[in-house]
């Protein structure tokens, strides 16, 4: 019986809150976006089904984009909510593609670690603060190729 009570006060004072307007957000100013395009691949082979991410840097707005690699390698980027494209700004580039054990690729909607599932791209690529792949998008956008290396080893960067 507490329980609805609470229940009960609770969302009337949600609704209370709704019709006031003190759950309004300022607006988020919109981004111009910039088509960006390319293409990755491994020891020079097409790198298929490899998430990419433009992680921005300090000083470029929004939250980045991502892109997923086709069989032949290429990509095109998408900000989180769909819309084609990045805000032009410098971006660290990462990399990330996980398999099972037996190589096949992990089952669509399934957390890749709770299944015991690997990285199959070199850990230096996959960590934005490890990642020597950089891109500085203008406002034409354009196109972005990484050759990525199976040898490739992370190199400490020092404590700024």
């Amino acid at each position: 019986m507490r329980r609805r009570t609470l229940t009960s006060a609770s969302l009337g004072i949600l609704a209370a809150l709704m019709v006031c307007g003190c759950n309004q957000q300022p607006a988020k100013p919109e981004l111009n976006l910039a088509e960006v395009k390319g293409t990755v691949t491994l020891d020079g082979k097409p790198a298929s089904e490899v998430a990419v991410w433009f992680v921005p840097e300090t000083g470029t707005p929004g939250n980045g984009a991502f892109g997923i690699t086709t069989a032949d390698g290429s990509y095109s980027l998408s900000v989180i909510g769909g819309d084609a494209g990045v805000a032009p700004g410098q971006y660290t580039v990462t990399f990330s593609k996980f398999m099972m054990k037996d190589g096949s690729p992990v089952p669509w909607g399934i957390q890749p670690e709770s299944i015991g599932a690997k990285q199959s791209i070199p850990e230096v690529y996959v960590d934005a603060s490890t990642s020597d792949m950089k891109a500085i998008v203008t406002d034409a956008g354009g196109t972005f190729d990484f050759d990525l290396s199976s040898k490739a080893a992370a190199t400490p960067k020092p404590n700024q």
